[in-house]
């Protein structure tokens, strides 16, 4: 005959694990060019096409040739790894599956990686802020997004809706105290502010969000004290090229009677517009918020 314990002298446990607040990542993937194919996977395969310009043709004019250069831009795949083990002692002992915590935390770091590449690529294009970019006198206005907007327009990059900038928390929140900017006026009836979730702001054909580092200058360079250099560009004027994904690996060892758990993803990231469509900017990291 079975006798079950009482229930205050039974040990519950959680079926399910609380992660520690952490950026997913990948969230800049949908923002940058995807590379048009992958050669005997080493190398990720951009093409640009050079300019063409049309002229008015008279009677019997023999045509020329415009000689608009297509160029070919490769990069080498590079390899991102996260490695854990899972111990068979706390298998036993947890209701959670501690594998599926090492999946979901290496698949968020995997993302991490590849958003902070991205950056990294933006930042060696452009060693310091373009002319009239310097915003850090005072907080990030709605006047600071328009010159960013004027930057770009000057690269003739197309305002098709596809131009993005992340930023910090604070210079996130300094945007939208601007009224401008959260006017339905200027928004539109189907981008009301404060209805839906309010970390995206579609404004002046720029798509603005919220993009917090998950460890300080992962993303945004500290030029000295009180700065921070951040980034706006257009999709076409970067590249991803995306090998894998997510490759997960996972061995028994017999010996120290664990699991262990190899995660990878492999890719490069490239500028493909020499130089422009991309602008650096720097702004200020101690000034005030203030609804204007």
């Amino acid at each position: 005959m079975s006798i079950n314990a009482n229930n205050w002298n039974t040990t519950q446990y959680a079926n399910r694990a609380m992660h520690i607040y952490q950026q997913k990542g990948n969230r800049l993937r949908p923002t940058v060019t995807a590379a048009t194919r992958i050669e005997n996977n080493e190398k990720a395969v951009f093409w640009l096409a050079g300019k063409s310009k049309a002229k008015k043709k008279t009677r019997r004019e023999r045509n020329v040739p415009s000689n608009s250069e297509r160029k070919k831009f490769e990069a080498s795949l590079e390899t991102w790894v996260a490695f854990d083990t899972v111990d068979e002692y706390d298998v036993d002992r947890m209701t959670v599956d501690e594998k599926e915590v090492i999946y979901e935390s290496g698949a968020n770091a995997l993302g991490r990686a590849t958003d902070i590449e991205i950056y990294a690529k933006m930042q060696a294009a452009h060693a310091s802020f373009g002319s009239g970019l310097d915003f850090s006198a005072g907080a990030f206005s709605a006047a600071n997004a328009l010159m960013l907007c004027k930057a770009l327009q000057d690269d003739k990059v197309p305002w098709n809706g596809e131009v993005y900038c992340g930023l910090p928390s604070l210079q996130w929140n300094q945007l939208l105290a601007n009224k401008v900017v959260n006017s339905a006026e200027h928004v539109g009836p189907n981008g009301l502010p404060f209805v839906g979730a309010t970390d995206t702001r579609f404004w002046n054909g720029v798509n603005w969000f919220l993009f917090v580092e998950e460890d300080a200058e992962d993303l945004y360079p500290v030029p000295a004290s009180n700065k921070q250099d951040l980034f706006i560009w257009h999709k076409s004027a970067m590249g991803w090229g995306n090998n894998t994904d997510l490759r997960v690996i996972t061995q028994w060892d017999n010996y120290e009677d664990y699991w262990t758990i190899n995660m990878q993803a492999k890719g490069a990231a490239t500028t493909l517009q020499e130089g422009k469509g991309i602008k650096r900017f720097r702004t200020s990291t101690n000034s005030a918020i203030a609804i204007v």
